[in-house]
């Protein structure tokens, strides 16, 4: 699409969980109250998050555009129509940022072929602020997102993530849907080397916030009770001194 459009879209965090409010800043929300079309993944809970922050706008009188993957977004005509205007939409995550292992990048390409303005908005992002707390190497990093769900196959990319991680000096970083996460972590605990750091970062923003830095060895001796918790695993194997 060649016409430019004007307007802009902002791309917003939302919180890491419902007790999670107090890391969305106040800018952001303020940023949010003037909006009146919003590209989420699901309404329901894209409405509530907005509620909770304070907006107070008509539901019935706001666009709502669901986007799961970035491969099903359109450029709908209400869309067009509303940025034309010089108006200001939104894309949302379920929680974290927009097009950090969420929908929200083909969005933003568009709106850089369409004249329109990208705005990043300031929030919480599990998977910098878990590097961040690591300790592990924040200059050289690569998040894979999810690895694969069988077992076998998860062993084998795990060793080439470590092997990677101790060749590169490189932080590996990947996520797994919360109820598998036992299962990855016994896998990482059966194949990598024992002076290898892991860090497990859950819950984060919230209150039961727990993250740790150990080795292998370590974990194998004290492991992780994670409870089907949203979770970021951070893996660095260093060369020997």
């Amino acid at each position: 699409m060649t016409e430019k459009l004007g307007g802009k879209i902002l791309l917003i965090p939302s919180a890491l969980g419902v007790e999670g409010i107090s890391a969305i800043p106040e800018e952001s929300k303020q940023m949010l109250m003037t909006v009146e079309y919003f590209i989420v993944e699901n309404e329901r809970t894209a409405r509530r998050f907005l509620r909770s922050v304070g907006y107070s706008k008509n539901f019935a009188e706001v666009g709502f555009q669901k986007l799961e993957r970035d491969e099903d977004f359109e450029e709908r005509t209400e869309l067009i129509d509303y940025l034309t205007s010089g108006k200001i939409a939104a894309v949302m995550s379920e929680a974290g940022c927009p097009g950090i292992a969420d929908p929200g990048a083909a969005v933003a390409r568009w709106a850089h072929q369409s004249g329109i303005a990208v705005v990043p908005v300031v929030g919480p992002s599990s998977i910098f602020l878990a590097l961040m707390a690591s300790g592990l190497n924040g200059q050289q990093f690569a998040f894979h997102g999810y690895l694969p769900i069988e077992s076998a196959t998860r062993k084998i990319k795990i060793r080439q993530l470590e092997e990677d991680s101790l060749l590169k000096n490189q932080t590996q970083i990947f996520i797994e849907t919360p109820y598998r996460n036992d299962g990855l972590v016994k896998d990482m605990l059966s194949v990598c080397r024992s002076p290898t750091e892991l860090c497990i970062a859950s819950d984060i923003t919230l209150p039961s916030e727990n993250i740790r830095l150990q080795t292998i060895a370590e974990w194998k001796k004290n492991g992780p009770n994670l409870k089907k918790k949203p979770t970021i695993f951070l893996l660095l194997s260093r060369k020997k001194v």
